[in-house]
């Protein structure tokens, strides 16, 4: 969708990336390590310092083991290497990997690289997890269930109450938990993020991807962290050092250095998008949209059900071409896509007048 955007010159709110550019303090600082001869190999895991801010924010979130920054993070070039990383370390050939639908598409390829065999349950209509029919799935092949919170491209957030139901479903259960949290600083309203870290019944087996990529409004980065307890942190290293073995050097020394200087930077981030969020949704107003509930993430869901019942794919390149305004069809997101499902998914994490010119011309169908 975003060549098709550049190929008919138009708004690009299909690929999830940040239009505006990281705080100019994060970038002179990255100058800034550059010059002071930070251009070579980081250590595997990560620069240190790094790993040490990561580890002291960890525990005041109140995770629910002591988070190491030597033995438990894994600075890594992206969530998603960090996702791959994590597949191919801890799924053998024939493990079942259960998915929630829709869900993030690099997901299911890693698991069938790494042998394993996806299993797809689709999320309720009304957002809820389907726990009834994952304790159906649940076998003896059941090596891990993925989550993804806040939720791409949904937008919903998984609470404490649906990590309780999941900790009970796995109650008897030898399955690990992957925690997909690359948008955890982006909640919206009354909504509250809650790690799977901060759950003690799920914690000892959990693995947490998490992105600066997202955090800093830095996609082009590439820049993650995996957080695990020290048994599946070695496993997963032995993955990642013949992966890519280090993340970049300066932007991990200038990231330590920041986030030391702003200790409450993160909360600045929900902020940031959910005045993105409302800046779109009130220029919606009278469109013949009908926008999901967001509760976090950047993503905004419309169902464009009441313009039409072309194909999400086909309505998707429609209004490319000839409205100017490129969105991802959420079909994509699917194994089997839903029937009579007419969704749309805008990415708002972009500036206010390329909202407001995006809105205008959506209001005209």
């Amino acid at each position: 969708m975003s060549a098709l955007a550049t190929k008919h010159n138009a708004i690009n709110l299909s690929q999830g990336f940040p239009e505006f550019s990281p705080n100019p303090e994060l970038i002179a600082l990255v100058h800034q390590a550059m010059r002071n001869g930070f251009n070579q190999y980081s250590p595997m895991a990560g620069q240190l310092s790094l790993r040490e801010v990561l580890a002291d924010r960890q525990n005041t979130w109140g995770r629910a083991f002591g988070i190491d920054p030597v033995n438990h993070i894994t600075i890594v070039p992206g969530a998603t290497a960090g996702l791959f990383a994590v597949f191919q370390a801890l799924v053998l050939p024939g493990d079942e990997v259960i998915l929630f639908d829709p869900s993030y598409d690099s997901y299911a390829p890693s698991i069938i690289l790494a042998g394993g065999i996806p299993v797809r349950l689709s999320i309720n209509s009304d957002g809820t997890y389907p726990f009834d029919r994952l304790k159906q799935s649940l076998s003896n092949k059941t090596k891990m269930v993925v989550v993804n919170t806040p939720h791409n491209p949904l937008g919903i957030v998984f609470k404490k109450e649906d990590w309780q139901q999941l900790s009970d479903v796995l109650a008897h259960s030898k399955a690990l938990v992957l925690s997909d949290e690359v948008y955890e600083h982006m909640v919206f309203d009354d909504a509250t993020h809650t790690s799977v870290l901060q759950i003690p019944s799920l914690a000892q087996r959990a693995i947490v991807v998490s992105s600066f990529g997202k955090t800093f409004h830095a996609t082009g980065w590439k820049l993650g962290y995996i957080t695990a307890n020290e048994e599946l942190t070695q496993e997963i290293r032995k993955v990642y050092q013949f992966l890519a073995f280090a993340a970049n050097t300066p932007m991990q020394v200038a990231a330590a250095e920041f986030l030391v200087a702003h200790p409450q930077y993160e909360s600045s981030v929900s902020k940031i998008m959910q005045e993105k969020r409302d800046v779109f949704a009130g220029a919606m107003t009278g469109s013949g949209f009908k926008l999901l509930p967001c509760e976090g993430a950047y993503f905004q869901m419309a169902d464009y059900s009441a313009i039409s019942t072309m194909k999400d794919t086909d309505f998707a390149v429609y209004l490319t071409e000839n409205l100017g305004v490129a969105a991802i069809p959420v079909s994509a997101f699917y194994q089997q896509p839903q029937e009579n499902q007419y969704w749309l998914r805008f990415c708002f994490a972009k500036n206010d007048d390329t909202l407001l010119k995006s809105a205008e011309l959506l209001c005209r169908l």
